[in-house]
């Protein structure tokens, strides 16, 4: 009887034993896919993005800005079926592709800074450059307000490294010899130096960047030119300096380096004395995507019907300019801004969120809030007043 109890406490102790190891490896196996799950999550969150294919060529024109906007249609087209296939087939080297900013100031880093975190949010594929005077990495004992910029610019390039994986490369002036403290001594030519890219784009600020598809796909896809430029004018007679896809190369950089040295000139009056338009203008049918560069001035002739979603779904990038401000950095008084506003209802919220979203994003990627603005009469009244 004794032999009997025995056998059934090891009965109960094996019976203990198993429903532990059951728990036990059913808690196991739940952690590992929660683990994986996680993991997979992570995997995507940091992943960089496809970008896709440009469009096939058309040969009708594309409507006007403002018409295209009141549209109740449009956007940018969807990747179609065969899209993954088609990207495991191509063989592009994204550390031979990337974006640019060049600063020639130090109130410019800031933007630059947020345009290259805006890339790095947006998951780009592409490499992130920011070029910089190298007399920056130099520090002036002499000079205490330039120390305090110093500071700020130090501190703002630390965090383009840190935080956007942004590579620095130092710049030196477009003229052998000229002044490295002012900022016309430098050039968006030094874009050509950059050699070890195949192709880059350049994107003048201020601005926000809304989408960053259009933009890889013109990247990824493009032939290498030594200048594709975004047009000035509808009727494309001219380029601008919004937006510029490049080929670099010595040859085109000491060429441009020539012309400069024979002339003092603007990047736009170098650019367009030695590239010939249209032919060094961006296609028409790479811009079909929908609205590549956008300028928030040109809000203020939306038309009837004008839609402000439509309008910042299709859109990749707004430069913030309107003549009567020096820059979205500053912060205008209520009163001025009302009168900077658009008339049109819809377009007014689309540039009230522009700027607000650059105001948010200043603070949240530089720790800066806006500059003090002065009108420019009352400037020319204080400095009257200190001369009396």
């Amino acid at each position: 009887m004794g032999r009997l109890l025995l056998s059934s406490g090891q009965v109960s102790v094996l019976l203990s034993s198993g429903i532990v190891f059951l728990f036990t490896l059913a808690l196991f196996l739940s952690g590992y896919v929660l683990q994986q799950r996680t993991v997979h999550s992570l995997q995507a969150a940091i992943k960089p993005r496809l970008p896709k294919p440009l469009p096939a060529p058309v040969a009708v024109a594309p409507p006007t800005l403002d018409v295209k906007w009141a549209r109740p249609v449009g956007g940018r087209p969807e990747p179609d079926e065969n899209f993954e296939q088609y990207m495991r087939e191509q063989t592009l080297n994204w550390n031979r592709l990337g974006y640019a900013q060049v600063v020639k100031e130090h109130v410019e880093l800031c933007s630059a800074v947020m345009l290259l975190g805006d890339l790095h949010k947006r998951k780009s594929p592409a490499k992130r450059i920011l070029l910089f005077p190298r007399m920056w990495l130099r520090k002036r004992e002499d000079d205490e307000e330039d120390d305090q910029q110093l500071t700020t610019t130090k501190r703002l390039l630390r965090t383009a490294v840190r935080r956007f994986g942004v590579q620095l490369i130092p710049m030196e002036p477009i003229v052998d010899g000229a002044d490295d403290s002012l900022p016309s001594s430098y050039s968006l030519a030094s874009l050509y130096s950059l050699t070890d890219y195949e192709r880059v784009v350049y994107l003048q600020g201020p601005g926000m960047l809304l989408d960053a598809s259009a933009l890889d796909s013109l990247l990824a896809f493009s032939k290498s030119a030594p200048m594709a430029a975004f047009p000035a004018t509808p009727d494309r007679k001219a380029l601008s300096t919004s937006l510029l896809l490049i080929h670099p190369s010595d040859a085109e950089f000491k060429r441009l380096k020539a012309v400069r040295a024979s002339e003092a000139m603007t990047d736009l009056d170098l650019f367009r004395a030695s590239f010939s338009a249209p032919e060094s203008l961006i296609s028409q049918w790479s811009l079909s995507m929908g609205n590549v560069v956008y300028e928030s001035q040109n809000l203020r002739n939306a038309i009837d019907g004008f839609n402000a979603s439509i309008f910042e779904e299709a859109t990749t990038y707004v430069r913030l300019s309107d003549p009567e401000i020096p820059g979205p950095e500053y912060d205008v008084p209520y009163y001025d801004r009302v009168a900077l506003r658009p008339k049109n209802e819809e377009a007014k919220a689309a540039w009230e969120r522009l700027y607000e979203r650059f105001r948010q994003r200043r603070m949240e990627i530089c720790g800066l809030d806006l500059e003090v603005w002065t009108k420019p009469m009352l400037q020319a009244e204080e400095r009257e007043n200190e001369e009396l």
